[in-house]
């Protein structure tokens, strides 16, 4: 009966054990997949405004060359505004230099963060990779404390039944014994 209890609690220790360690992996996993959820979040939506950005300076680009190209005709038409008209010109070009050099510096983020990106994927499947081996871990111990509470269930068995014939025994004997005295 005491063995039994005392399988019981071994029982109830394994399985409390694993259940702890599952829920803090479970927990682990779950912040760490809001984490990823919320950067990727976070990068559409750089992403979008990137995009729009840029599709806003392409639009602009394509109105400052029809703006050069107007200017040229008028160009062409009347030599008293050559003047303002190559001054209107220097400006645009200035401004589409601007707009080249932050272009570049948005694709430059960009490149900065596809390298981060590919850094933190590699982390997450290092990191995944470690919990696995711990769950293998965890899992063969399972199975060799399994095998062990079976070798102690049949050690107990075996030792019950060779409890039940020495009692079975030493009842016949005491039997004997009064039997004995009684006729003696």
């Amino acid at each position: 009966m005491e063995i039994e209890k005392i399988a019981e609690k071994l029982k109830d220790l394994i399985i409390g054990e694993i259940r702890e360690e599952f829920r803090e992996f479970k927990s682990s996993v779950t912040g760490e997949l809001a984490g990823y959820r919320i950067a990727i979040e976070s990068m559409n939506g750089r992403m979008a405004g990137i995009e729009a950005r840029q599709a806003a300076l392409e639009s602009e680009i394509r109105d400052m060359r029809k703006a050069i190209d107007e200017t040229n005709k008028r160009i062409d038409e009347t030599n008293k505004r050559i003047n303002d008209i190559n001054k209107r010109i220097d400006e645009t070009n200035k401004r589409i230099d601007e707009t080249n050099k932050r272009i570049d510096e948005t694709n430059k983020r960009i490149d900065d963060l596809r390298a981060e990106l590919k850094t933190e994927i590699m982390l997450n499947t290092q990191r995944i990779d470690d919990t696995n081996k711990r769950i293998d871990e965890t899992n063969k111990r399972i199975d060799d404390l399994m095998i062990e509470v079976s070798h102690i269930r049949g050690d107990l068995k075996k030792a019950l039944s060779q409890k039940e014939v020495m009692n079975d025994i030493l009842t016949r004997l005491q039997r004997v014994e009064i039997k004995v005295f009684e006729t003696a």
